[in-house]
């Protein structure tokens, strides 16, 4: 399955978090992980998330049978910072396995 994390949590704990996540995803941008798993790495890794996690923090996961069902957009501002965002497509997840 393709896979993705987030995290939020007290900055002195974020190195935990990060480096139990790169054992299991590609990290790709500061909380941000993803990646391809399979059913029985996907059970561990929440398991070993369970131990870590205390209250107050939050996580996400979002994941997809397949990285081909799976829509990426890049959202943009103007350098002047006006008008509405730029919503860009994003396609190479679904044949670059070291992109996302």
């Amino acid at each position: 399955m393709f896979m993705l994390m987030t995290y939020d949590v007290e900055a002195k704990r974020t190195t935990k978090f990060r480096k139990l996540l790169k054992r299991y995803l590609n990290h790709d941008q500061y909380s941000v992980f993803t990646g391809d798993i399979t059913d029985a790495q996907a059970i561990e890794l929440r398991r070993e998330l369970s131990q870590l996690m205390i209250p107050g923090d939050k996580l996400t996961e979002i994941s997809a049978a397949n990285r081909q069902n799976v829509e990426v957009n890049h959202l943009s501002k103007s350098s002047s910072g006006k008008g509405e965002i730029k919503r860009t497509a994003v396609n190479d997840h679904r044949s670059d396995f070291s992109v996302l």
